[in-house]
């Protein structure tokens, strides 16, 4: 069947934003495939159940089908959803919760998902590889990279700087020295941070690269040399030099003033992280009475923002840049109630969890540890805030927690648009105790 044309009509999407088709007991995966649409599709790969197919001719096509205001959409790993109405992504997010949770066996009602105002130029983060003289993001499931010029994505300020990079690199013949650029724009402040991920600190030329850069954009506050000499799938190395301005930058968001260092993790949509974090505070009801446990604090942006309205709060990161910025960012914000430890979630927490009554968990993609969960379901803390920004290890965690806490709506935010990514917010509130 490898390399036939079939003619095929999607019926469905799965959560990794592929069409699903059917041929003759056959599952076939197709991508950038809507709901409805019916075309020839040529099969690439087969397996003994299934199959994988491109569209080499679309027959019938989705209302919902735009044409990509991005030409490497297709190409690059990054926007899933390109080719998608935004209002109709927002419905397919959706579906895709749904099927996720209902497939873990989790009845739980999913509300829509809160829209972005603006969908484009959203992302404050870019990182981009470098190599073989190429500038660019990584095709998916591979390490070819595909060239850009704009990216509909990221800020256009970042835009414009990356395309001026590229060019002083390339003209100065000092590509193979790097692996990746990344930029940073804060834009509550408009500051942009750019490190460079290098294979050798000595780099002929740096000094000129720095100061054609600079000169030209004053929004450049802050310019790191990382160290990366391992060959792997880790993108920062663990020593860096900073060669212009700080090693932080400052941003202005929920009423308060941040510092971000390269290391650091920073919600990358500034607008929707807004309506995350009131949404998480109006979930919460936090109040003046409650002292909350906020672990993966990052530089503490939740952690601030809930301390003006709780008790006390505590913050648990284990990126020893974060908590040096968080602890920094109580200070300049003049936070006299809010604490930060650097430390292992996965560690254990019970020496955090005594005296406190609300925790609130935004992990990495992947989710939670099984110790983890079982010393906050041990604690018989009363009270949890799930942010996860991955549907698949949320569900799997909280089919841990169910037999211990009501869990709530799946309240989803939309902080990656033209993606199939998609934030979560749930409550957990305790209904019995302990498991041992």
């Amino acid at each position: 069947m490898k390399n036939d044309i079939v003619d095929l009509k999607c019926i469905d999407i799965t959560n990794e934003g592929q069409g699903v088709c059917k041929k003759d007991g056959l599952v076939v995966f197709v991508k950038e495939m809507l709901p409805d649409e019916e075309g020839q599709i040529k099969i690439i790969k087969e397996k003994k159940n299934l199959a994988y197919g491109i569209i080499d001719n679309l027959k019938v096509k989705s209302k919902y089908r735009i044409m990509p205001k991005c030409p490497i959409s297709s190409k690059c790993g990054g926007c899933d959803f390109g080719y998608v109405d935004y209002g109709y992504q927002l419905q397919l997010k959706k579906n895709i919760l749904e099927s996720t949770f209902k497939n873990m066996n989790l009845d739980l009602k999913i509300k829509d998902v809160i829209a972005a105002d603006n969908p484009n130029n959203y992302r404050n983060k870019v990182q981009i590889p470098v190599n073989n003289h190429l500038f660019g993001f990584y095709r998916n499931y591979s390490n070819d990279i595909v060239e850009f010029d704009e990216c509909n994505c990221q800020s256009e300020l970042s835009n414009k700087i990356f395309n001026t990079l590229k060019k002083i690199i390339l003209d100065l013949k000092i590509d193979d020295y790097f692996r990746h650029l990344i930029i940073k724009h804060a834009k509550g402040s408009n500051e942009v941070m750019i490190g460079l991920v290098v294979k050798d600190f000595n780099i002929s030329g740096i000094e000129e690269l720095v100061k054609e850069v600079t000169n030209r954009y004053r929004e450049i506050k802050s310019i790191i040399l990382n160290l990366k000499e391992r060959d792997d799938n880790v993108i920062l190395g663990e020593k860096e030099k900073t060669i212009f301005g700080n090693n932080y930058i400052v941003d202005y968001a929920l009423g308060l003033k941040f510092r971000i260092s390269l290391k650091s993790f920073y919600q990358i949509n500034y607008e929707q992280m807004h309506k995350l974090y009131d949404l998480i505070l109006d979930l919460a009801k936090i109040d003046k009475d409650i002292k909350v446990l906020d672990l993966y604090c990052g530089i503490g942006t939740i952690s601030l923002y809930l301390a003006k309205y709780a008790k006390e709060v505590f913050g648990v990161e284990i990126v020893k840049e974060a908590i040096i910025n968080a602890k920094a960012n109580a200070e300049i914000n003049n936070i006299n109630n809010a604490y930060f430890y650097l430390d292992d979630a996965n560690n254990d927490m019970n020496k955090y969890l005594k005296d406190v009554d609300v925790v609130v968990l935004d992990p990495p993609r992947k989710g939670l540890n099984k110790q983890l969960i079982d010393s906050l379901i041990n604690s018989g803390i009363k009270k949890i805030v799930y942010v996860s920004c991955n549907p698949a290890t949320l569900a799997r965690d909280l089919n841990y927690f169910k037999d211990y806490y009501d869990i709530s709506d799946i309240n989803p935010v939309d902080m990656f648009p033209y993606t199939k990514h998609v934030e979560c917010v749930t409550i957990l509130k305790l209904k019995r105790k302990t498991i041992n």
